[in-house]
């Protein structure tokens, strides 16, 4: 059997309508290459049965329910064969020429590349919310102070190095920690507007909110072995104080890359209870831990 040159990974939590989205913006691509899709679900039941059914060109990893995303596309990456191992989100759909782009990125050596998050030019407010809370960093065009910042919605990694540098399981949330390492150990890593995808909604207010105070537990539970007792009292003390700092943060971001400032105007009150709830999580994630945030991000 043929090696792969390029294995798709993707984690499945929610189910319809994102991953079978997701699938869809593939499946028309399988052609470009010989490939490999893995799909590491906890969902279960219809969703994994509808996948199979739908997209039977995809192996599909039946995995735990409580089993969080990175451990979920851990677990795809150890099962790959192709040398590159791309990684996308289920909440997004891929560009028409995300595999071909790939494909002719990685014909030259490189340890990652990461590309941008495009909007779904949404009808709701909230999803453009949430875009630009999730994604601000990652909207194009590139920013040029974010050479080494990876998506992990849209990006792709050298399978030996994947492995060698992500932290362990269990460990959650780790682009950030494995860019650092990568460039660490003097590997190249680039950013490019050519790799697309498009994050789709919708998105219920309840629902995210949750979402987001989930996410900051964990992000902040797996920070604060790392920071000194000093800087977990000063964060708690002072945490309040950031919900205006994140906030000036994503306006700048949205202003110097000239995208959508006026619907960043109209989401600006949403913006409000977004961001002290991810405070909110980062508060509870030094001082008392994960919980069981991870297995319930989705």
């Amino acid at each position: 059997m043929t090696e792969p040159q390029l294995s798709i990974v993707i984690a499945s939590c929610v189910g319809p309508p994102f991953i079978l989205r997701c699938l869809a913006s593939l499946e028309t691509q399988r052609e470009q290459g010989t490939l490999e899709f893995i799909v590491a679900d906890r969902a279960g039941g219809e969703v994994a049965a509808e996948i199979e059914q739908r997209f039977p060109w995809v192996k599909l990893l039946r995995r735990p329910a409580d089993e969080s995303v990175p451990d979920l596309r851990r677990n795809a990456v150890e099962q790959a064969a192709a040398p590159y191992v791309a990684i996308i989100e289920e909440h997004c759909v891929a560009a028409d020429d995300w595999i071909a782009t790939i494909l002719r990125k990685i014909a030259e050596p490189v340890a990652a590349i990461g590309g941008v998050v495009a909007d779904d030019d949404y009808d709701r407010l909230m999803d453009w919310a949430v875009y630009f809370t999730e994604y601000n960093a990652y909207m194009p065009p590139v920013d040029p102070e974010m050479e080494a910042n990876i998506c992990g919605a849209n990006c792709v990694y050298r399978r030996d190095l994947l492995l060698a540098h992500a932290p362990p399981s269990g460990s959650g949330y780790w682009e950030a920690e494995l860019n650092h390492q990568l460039q660490l150990a003097g590997e190249r890593l680039d950013v490019t507007a050519d790799l697309v995808v498009r994050h789709t909604g919708p998105f219920r207010f309840c629902y995210y909110l949750g979402q987001r105070f989930l996410f900051s537990r964990a992000f902040a539970a797996a920070r604060r072995h790392d920071v000194s007792p000093a800087f977990r009292v000063a964060y708690v003390l002072l945490a309040p104080l950031l919900v205006p700092l994140l906030m000036a943060r994503t306006a700048r971001r949205v202003v110097s890359k000239r995208q959508h400032a006026g619907k960043f105007l109209l989401v600006w009150p949403l913006l409000v209870p977004i961001n002290m709830t991810y405070v909110l999580g980062e508060w509870v994630g030094f001082v008392a831990g994960a919980g069981d945030s991870l297995s319930r991000i989705e």
